[in-house]
């Protein structure tokens, strides 16, 4: 995985550098002092991660992610907690705060590599997805998912026989699924070929009840081909895929 490193800060660029080199999915391609200074490279190079600090002169990170928009993964680097937010709003992959130890980056490392892995493992035709699970990357087929719920940072995924949970949010859960699962609640998605009830506003998948917010519903009924007026009250046994 080819990456760069953006902080005007030498002595964070060294450690990051050192880190690094330590860590043998990782290519570093690249460190920089400033934003400005990495654009040309990253226009004609491709990147796969950047290391980028927020608080530099110049163009900051926020900035430069805001103005350039790089398809690169990002970690972001500072050295207060203010920004965390901005991080969460920019769907970077992770926060680091200086000072920063090996232990914390790798994990923040391997955040990366998990979501590069369930990414490339869902292109079109693919059947299943590899989960990273204890340490171990486990092969989950995508016909056999029930439901997906979300708690915190990471999601849970449902099967028959068991459930894996894994770090992603709940939109690139969906970029990464087939056109037959859909988003019923802040908290759930469901295969569709997996409901076997639906009453009112509730569905049922694999035995376990699910509420569909207000805000899913009309899409919802209209995947299933109900009508809105059939809503209230209903109870619809539906086939299984």
């Amino acid at each position: 995985m080819k990456c760069l490193i953006i902080d005007d800060d030498p002595f964070q660029r060294h450690l990051l550098t050192q880190y690094v080199h330590q860590v043998e999915a990782l290519d570093l391609v690249g460190e920089f002092d400033s934003a400005n200074s990495a654009v040309q490279h990253m226009q004609n190079n491709h990147v796969d991660l950047i290391f980028l600090d927020i608080e530099m002169p110049g163009m900051n990170g926020v900035e430069f992610l805001e103005q350039f928009k790089p398809k690169s993964k990002i970690i972001f680097i500072s050295s207060k907690e203010k920004y965390a937010y901005n991080g969460y709003e920019l769907e970077v992959i992770d926060y680091l705060l200086k000072p920063i130890s090996f232990a914390r980056f790798t994990r923040a490392v391997n955040k990366v590599l998990q979501k590069t892995v369930a990414e490339n493992s869902v292109e079109e035709g693919t059947q299943f997805l590899f989960i990273k699970d204890k340490g171990i990357y486990q092969k989950v087929l995508i016909s056999d998912i029930q439901y997906i719920q979300s708690s915190s940072e990471y999601v849970t995924i449902y099967t028959k026989q068991k459930r894996t949970m894994l770090y992603s949010s709940m939109d690139g859960m969906l970029k990464r699924l087939p056109p037959n699962f859909a988003r019923v609640h802040r908290s759930y998605i469901v295969n569709l070929n997996a409901i076997e009830k639906v009453n009112g506003n509730m569905v049922e998948v694999n035995n376990q009840t699910i509420s569909v917010s207000k805000t899913y519903q009309n899409e919802l009924m209209a995947l299933l081909g109900l009508k809105a007026k059939q809503r209230e009250n209903l109870t619809r046994e539906l086939a299984v895929g």
